[in-house]
C-alpha cells in the first residue's frame, strides 16, 4: 500500500495537487504585476531624478498591497488545508490554532512582503534606467530633437518594459505564490507537539533542478531546515534562500508522523 501523508494523498499526489492550487493561485495575481511594474516603468522614464523617491514609494506601496493580498490569500487556502488535516488526525497541539497562526501569518507576511518590495522594486528600477540609457546613447546616434527622443524612450518602455513586465510578473507570481503556500503549511504543523517528519518533495519531471531532484525524499524534523545544494532551506521557495535554489520551483513539503 502507498505510504499516506498527514493530508491523506501520497508524496506524488501531494505535489500535484499543491502546485495545481499555487499554479491557480499565481495565474489571478500575475497580471497584478506586470500591470504595476509597467506603470512604474513608465513612470520613471517621465521623472526627473529628483522626483525619483516618490516615483519609487508609490511604487512600493503598491507592490506591498498587492503582495500582501497574495500571500494572505495564499495562508487562507493552504494553511488552512493543513490545519484541518491535523483536526482530522486529532493530533494534539501545543497552542490554540487560530491565534497563534494568525499571529505567525502577520509576522511572516510583514517581513516577507517588506523583502520582496524591496527586491522587486529595485529591478524595476535597474530595467527601466537601462532601457532609457540605451534609447539615449541610439537618440545621440540618430541625432534625434529633445521631443523625438522622448517619444523614443516612450516607445521603448512600451515595448521593451512591456516584454520584461510580463515575464517578471509571472515569474513574481508564481515565486511568491509557491513560497507563502510552503510557508502556511509550515506555520500550521508548527501548532502541534513533537512527533512530526517532513520530506521535500520534487515535481520529477526533465525541467526540476538537479539540486532539487538530489533532495526528493529528504526527510527532517518538523522545524528543521533541509540541505539543497548549497541552501538551507526551511521549505522549498523559503524567502532566506538563493534565486537559484527558489525561483521558479515546484516542489513541496510533505508532512507525516514520525
Amino acid at each position: 500500500m502507498a505510504r499516506k501523508l498527514i493530508t491523506g494523498y501520497t508524496p506524488i499526489q501531494e505535489q500535484q495537487i499543491v502546485e495545481a492550487g499555487i499554479i491557480d493561485l499565481a495565474n489571478k495575481s500575475e497580471s497584478a504585476f506586470s500591470r504595476e511594474i509597467l506603470r512604474a516603468m513608465k513612470a520613471i522614464a517621465r521623472t526627473d531624478d529628483g522626483d525619483m523617491p516618490a516615483v519609487m514609494e508609490i511604487h512600493q506601496t503598491r507592490l506591498h498591497k498587492l503582495l500582501t493580498k497574495l500571500y494572505s490569500v495564499s495562508y487562507n487556502i493552504f494553511g488552512q488545508r493543513m490545519l484541518d488535516s491535523l483536526a482530522q488526525m486529532n493530533i494534539k497541539r501545543d497552542v490554540p490554532m487560530t491565534p497563534y497562526f494568525d499571529t505567525q501569518m502577520a509576522l511572516w507576511l510583514r517581513w516577507v512582503a517588506g523583502l520582496r518590495v524591496t527586491q522587486i522594486s529595485n529591478t524595476t528600477s535597474i530595467q527601466a534606467l537601462e532601457i532609457i540609457r540605451i534609447a539615449l546613447e541610439d537618440s545621440v546616434t540618430e541625432g534625434l530633437a529633445e521631443r523625438e527622443t522622448g517619444i523614443l524612450i516612450q516607445q521603448r518602455i512600451a515595448e521593451q518594459g512591456g516584454n520584461l513586465s510580463r515575464l517578471r510578473g509571472r515569474m513574481i507570481a508564481r515565486t511568491e505564490s509557491h513560497s507563502s503556500a510552503n510557508a502556511s503549511a509550515e506555520k500550521a504543523v508548527s501548532t502541534v507537539r513533537s512527533g512530526i517528519k517532513k520530506e521535500w518533495i520534487s515535481a520529477l519531471t526533465e525541467r526540476t533542478r538537479l539540486t532539487h531532484l538530489a533532495s526528493n525524499g529528504q526527510k527532517v524534523n518538523k522545524g528543521e531546515s533541509f540541505s539543497v545544494g548549497t541552501d538551507i532551506l526551511l521549505h522549498p521557495g523559503d524567502p532566506n534562500g538563493s534565486a537559484k535554489e527558489i525561483i521558479n520551483c515546484r516542489c513541496v513539503v510533505g508532512y507525516s508522523l514520525a
